[in-house]
């Protein structure tokens, strides 16, 4: 009796250590986050690519000796290494040019390190003011601003690299005050940057980054007299015809003869987006229309 008793109690005893050691143990490691998407790389043309994810697009032109690259993404290693490899998959030729075609940080943050790596970065003279201003933003204190390009131009920039010419045009402040469209003549294409996206928040008007609308207006103008038949957008993802750049255009149009109207009847700065319908234009989230957007959009509109 006495035996089974302290059998009993060895047992009871050695089923309770075992479950204070699994209480001990350490919580699993939580899992780590899912890596970032690989970037896509798509052709357009003949000799001419698309590189769509982490920023805006990217796009290469392959000439028999160089490349030229518009915009270089979200600033970090393993997207520029990801780039590069997809620009590897095309062509080994060296990445001579790098365009940006605006200063915002998902299409210039890599310029540092195609800098490092030999290439010659060239942006409209207001990027590099506007790259000036940099201040990171809350949820990534730590960020700094992109390097600003090694060579500006005005108005408009002609790269002839390896028999092939790429025009660099800058019409008048749109999306921001440093806009560039690039336009790659013999294959009929323009690269926009932001002046022309397809996403469901649509166009980003950045009035701090010096935008107009009836300046970006103007220059889709421009553009549409050029001779080209595809556009790759700063942000979708695809190429897109004419006829899309043209309802993208028709919508800031809408917008801003809206606000004139408006205006026009009496709407204030405090009123003024209560006035202008904007939600068959883009789903712009409900913090869009900010103090300072609204009152570009108000002075823009003849208000005082």
């Amino acid at each position: 009796m006495t035996i089974h008793l302290s059998r009993a109690l060895l047992a009871t005893t050695l089923f309770a250590a075992s479950v204070g050691l699994a209480h001990a143990q350490p919580p699993a490691a939580a899992a780590a986050p899912p890596a970032p998407a690989p970037l896509v790389i798509k052709q357009v043309k003949p000799e001419l690519f698309m590189v769509t994810g982490a920023g805006g697009n990217t796009t290469v032109r392959v000439t028999p000796n160089g490349l030229v690259v518009v915009d270089t993404k979200n600033a970090g290693q393993p997207i520029y290494d990801d780039l590069v490899a997809k620009i590897r998959s095309v062509s080994t030729q060296p990445i001579v040019w790098v365009i940006d075609t605006h200063h915002h940080a998902d299409h210039t943050g890599n310029n540092g390190r195609f800098l490092a790596a030999g290439a010659k970065v060239i942006a409209q003279t207001n990027l590099a003011a506007e790259l000036g201003k940099f201040t990171p933003p809350p949820n990534n204190p730590a960020a700094v601003a992109p390097a600003k390009p090694s060579q500006t131009y005005e108005t408009s920039y002609t790269i002839n690299q390896g028999g092939k010419r790429v025009e660099l045009k800058h019409y008048a402040p749109g999306h921001t005050d440093g806009d560039t469209i690039v336009w790659f003549p013999d294959l009929k294409v323009v690269s926009t940057g932001d002046e022309f996206v397809v996403r469901a928040t649509g166009a980003n008007i950045d009035y701090a980054g010096g935008a107009s609308v009836a300046g970006w207006i103007h220059s889709l103008d421009e553009v549409l007299k050029l001779d080209w038949d595809t556009a790759i957008a700063g942000h979708g993802d695809d190429p897109y015809p004419r006829t899309e750049v043209v309802t993208f255009q028709g919508k800031l149009k809408t917008l801003l003869s809206r606000a004139k109207a408006a205006v026009a009847a009496g709407a204030t700065r405090e009123t003024l987006m209560s006035k202008v319908k904007t939600d068959d234009l883009w789903a712009w989230p409900a913090t869009y229309w900010d103090a300072g957007r609204t009152a570009g959009l108000f002075a823009e509109a003849g208000g005082r």
